[in-house]
């Protein structure tokens, strides 16, 4: 699948975007910058995974737009993004999907998970859903995605580019699938 062509050399992340400033257990504290909690990783905040799965249980990962502020041209979840200040996990999910996808398929909530690199601190309510497309890709956001198995990201996780929260979200499908707690292909 190809990505819709990026354009106009803005740049995707505004470091001014206001985020909630939350301690480990998700209480807010305040509120923080962007561009401060994306260079701080004391200062924790909130985003959201979204993994699309397709008929044939395949996951869909994003290419991540080379002018991302983090981890650009890495693989990322489906969906994925920040929590605005103010706004909630399961509402940032379902406009992050419309966004960068440019469909809304029904969510299921797989928990929160803390993910800490060394730019960054963020807890990630991690979610999952079946979708097959056409989707719409967004021009600043993503340099495209496509659909792999999960044969084919167990062999690559050691030198394919993914995200952190990537593979935060990707540890937690395993555990639940281990766990019989979801089946791929889901159901429609």
């Amino acid at each position: 699948m190809t990505a819709v062509p990026a354009g106009g050399g803005v740049p995707p992340d505004n470091p001014d975007e206001l985020f909630d400033l939350v301690d480990e257990r998700d209480n807010v504290i305040g509120t923080v910058r962007r561009g401060d909690a994306h260079h701080d990783p004391s200062l924790i905040h909130r985003s959201v995974q979204i993994l699309v799965t397709d008929s044939a249980g395949r996951i869909l990962l994003q290419l991540r737009s080379a002018r991302k502020d983090l981890f650009p041209g890495y693989y990322c979840a489906s969906a994925s993004g920040h929590v605005r200040s103010g706004e909630t996990y399961d509402a940032t999910a379902s406009r992050e999907i419309i966004e960068e996808l440019g469909v809304a398929p029904p969510l299921r909530g797989l928990g929160v998970a803390l993910v800490r690199s060394s730019y960054e601190t963020e807890l990630t309510a991690l979610y999952i859903a079946r979708h097959d497309g056409p989707f719409r890709y967004h021009s600043t956001e993503t340099d495209g995605g496509r659909f792999f198995s999960l044969e084919e990201l167990r062999a690559t996780r050691e030198w394919l580019p993914m995200t952190p929260a990537l593979l935060a979200a990707l540890d937690e499908l395993e555990r639940r699938l281990a766990a019989g707690e979801i089946a791929l292909p889901l159901e429609a």
